[in-house]
């Protein structure tokens, strides 16, 4: 197997043999990938651009709520 350069060093950081940390990554991206799968998300996405599965499209109403809360305050201040 040929590891691209810019990847040893990464790899091997923590003092691991070359072989044993592309193994342990292959093995960890492996797990996520089958995670992200099993969760119906074929493409991981990070946690805080996930949408919310129990409030589908309520995101612009909460957004609009915040605001309306936001301004209130500040008039309040004044």
């Amino acid at each position: 197997m040929v590891v691209a350069s810019d990847l040893v060093q990464p790899l091997t950081a923590g003092g691991a043999d070359l072989a044993v940390a592309v193994d342990a990554a292959l093995r960890a991206f492996l797990d996520a990938r089958a995670k992200a799968l099993a969760a119906g998300e074929p493409e991981r996405i990070p946690f805080w651009l996930r949408r919310d599965v129990e409030h589908p499209g309520d995101l612009e109403d909460e957004l609009r709520d915040r605001v309306i809360q936001r301004r209130a305050a500040e008039e309040e201040a004044h």
